[in-house]
């Protein structure tokens, strides 16, 4: 894994930071609100009860005064109901009894509310005087009324329990729909190729992320300067060298081909016309490569490939038959790409002479060029060695040689076959055949179809 992985998985996204913050404080404010709603309800719910008992005893009506007078019981439950007495005074003490329980009201009993604790239950009580000689109470059990006001209160928090996921599930898509922008300007970012340094469309960018996104465009300005000072360099420095390259193998020649040209010297010089001639193909393949990586001034045209590749082979021929290498196409119907006829027709022939160069002789190289769905497809295999797989994404870089190939070249091959793929827009792909009888590599480069 690359280190951009590696910072990205230690990371934590944005989204992911403000989804669990937003959810964590719907679910930190529900749950207080929810506490608080409860408590409120709570204590809402007992005041009703206190009140219950005073409208109750206010409206009961003194018929027979006698200690005890008279018992209602509104609730079936035992649990639930509720008590009265006519009580003869509140004075001193008074203990009201009933065939299931004893009751000890408090001496000095006052008109109004109280809790009682008696015989190990506590009672709330309501008491009021109904003339010097008697007096009435109203009386309930605690626990009875706190279990209602606990399941009145309960069902303050249904809402609560529904609306906090609700919430937390919309925040959690809200935030993902609206950074979805951010996710659109990445996005933007990748798919721009080796050579692309256009600036990145401003259009409903979110004002957050506008000074990061204008900034990206001046690095991408920056980094076009910078590449261009280089391409035109490297242009430059293989102009300047064609001439003098050219020059000294043509007065090579001529001291080769003069009639003072002795055996000896023929074989002195022979050397320094390999090295001229090799020369001459770096300087060559390096024109090459600066113009696959300036930006196409031609708008893109549509052609036929099988011609561009038939050319192709026609070029290489001679050096697969001088090395003995079957070197095979096959073609199909017409098939039609959009691009530059110049830059298929060079990634065409690099590819094909890699292949050529690669492969020992009595080996095979076959071409094809067919339709794949809605893409055109460009592929070469041989039966050479192959690439170690450690080294596949390198051989892209200019001028890196496989240690140990012992073949010539100057490692630009594969770099100008990169370079016009990114002008055309497609993908390149190198991938190793291996088998119970022989071994190769598989180039195969791709690119939308134009007849789609």
């Amino acid at each position: 894994m690359d280190d951009s992985k590696r910072t990205v998985t230690r990371s934590r996204s944005l989204r992911w930071m403000l989804s669990a913050s937003i959810c964590s404080a719907i679910l930190v404010v529900g749950i207080i609100g929810a506490f608080v709603s409860f408590q409120f309800a709570f204590d809402e719910a007992k005041d009703l009860q206190d009140d219950e008992l005073r409208e109750i005893a206010q409206l009961v009506q003194l018929k027979n005064r006698t200690v005890v007078s008279s018992e209602a019981q509104p609730s079936a439950n035992d649990e639930l109901e509720m008590r009265i007495w006519v009580i003869r005074t509140f004075k001193g003490g008074t203990l009201v009894r009933t065939p299931d329980l004893v009751l000890t009201l408090p001496a000095s009993l006052t008109d109004g509310l109280h809790t009682v604790q008696s015989r190990g239950e506590s009672w709330r009580l309501y008491a009021r005087t109904i003339d010097s000689e008697h007096g009435l109470a109203v009386a309930q059990r605690t626990s009875a009324r706190d279990e209602i006001a606990r399941d009145s209160a309960l069902r303050t928090l249904v809402p609560f329990l529904i609306v906090i996921p609700i919430l937390v599930l919309l925040t959690a898509i809200l935030v993902r729909v609206l950074l979805e922008k951010v996710g659109e300007v990445a996005h933007q970012v990748d798919q721009k190729g080796n050579g692309d340094f256009e600036p990145l469309e401003m259009t409903a960018v979110p004002a957050e992320i506008i000074p990061f996104v204008a900034a990206t465009n001046r690095l991408l300005e920056r980094v076009d300067g910078a590449v261009s000072k280089h391409r035109q360099f490297v242009a430059s420095a293989a102009h300047e060298l064609r001439s003098p390259v050219t020059a000294m193998t043509l007065h090579l020649e001529n001291a080769l081909g003069g009639p003072e040209a002795s055996p000896a010297l023929q074989a002195t010089l022979s050397p320094i016309g390999a090295g001229l001639e090799r020369m001459r193909m770096v300087v060559e393949q390096l024109l090459s490569l600066a113009g696959m990586q300036a930006p196409s001034v031609h708008a893109p045209v549509r052609f036929d490939g099988r011609p561009v590749v038939v050319e192709a082979i026609a070029e290489v021929f001679p050096v697969a038959d001088a090395k003995g290498v079957d070197l095979g196409l096959v073609v199909g119907d017409e098939l039609t790409l959009l691009g530059s006829e110049y830059d298929f027709r060079a990634l065409a022939r690099n590819a094909i002479e890699n292949a050529v160069l690669y492969t020992p002789s009595g080996g095979k190289v076959d071409v094809r060029l067919y339709p794949d769905g809605d893409d055109a497809v460009f592929q070469v295999d041989d039966t050479g060695p192959g690439i170690p797989p450690e080294q596949l994404s390198r051989v892209f870089d200019p001028f890196f040689r496989i240690p140990g190939s012992g073949q010539p070249g100057s490692g630009l091959g594969l770099a100008i076959v990169r370079a016009a793929a990114a002008r055309l827009g497609g993908t390149v792909t190198l991938r190793n055949i291996r088998s119970d009888a022989a071994s190769g590599l598989a180039f195969i480069y791709r690119q939308p179809s134009a007849d789609c």
